[in-house]
């Protein structure tokens, strides 16, 4: 049985969770080099999941545009972060405030999609739509630019709206 939305947005966040320990610890010498695979997990995953996620959400989820709104703000409030992480350096005096910043972000968002969203829209479309999902998910991350230039459009992303 191929991997689910859930799985894949869930391993995401897991590998991300351990990007962030690593570039926060200060005793690293590769501190500059995980940055920018942090920074590569998280544009790709945060591309996927406005691309795949909240979409489905939006279309499909009773109360979904809500949902989906949420999700958005979270992403939207990260964007700057990891510009400034592209832009930082580990010798930079900013770059453990960037980092500290980002682990933050993150933290806040990844609770919401594993706990609310994915099991919300995993209850209305079932588990092989979500199997069917997981699939296109991966599709989008696999046929993504690296860094930033992933992510979809420079402005916040759209409030959905009902009807």
């Amino acid at each position: 049985m191929p991997p689910d939305l859930r799985d894949l947005v869930t391993h995401d966040h897991q590998v991300i969770a351990g990007l962030l320990a690593a570039v926060a610890d200060t005793g690293r010498a590769d501190r500059f080099p995980l940055a920018h695979r942090l920074l590569d997990a998280l544009a790709a995953h945060t591309a996927a999941e406005l691309q795949v996620v909240y979409p489905a959400l939006r279309d499909i989820v009773p109360g979904g545009v809500d949902l989906a709104n949420r999700g958005q703000s979270d992403h939207d409030a990260l964007r700057p972060l990891l510009v400034a992480l592209e832009q930082s350096h580990p010798e930079d005096s900013a770059f453990d405030g960037v980092v500290a910043g980002v682990a933050a972000a993150f933290e806040g968002h990844a609770p919401l999609v594993e706990n609310e969203l994915l099991p919300a829209l995993g209850a209305v479309i079932g588990p092989s739509a979500m199997e069917e999902l997981g699939g296109v998910y991966a599709a989008v991350q696999d046929n993504l630019p690296a860094g930033l230039q992933g992510l979809p459009g420079a402005a916040p992303g759209p409030k959905f709206t009902s009807g």
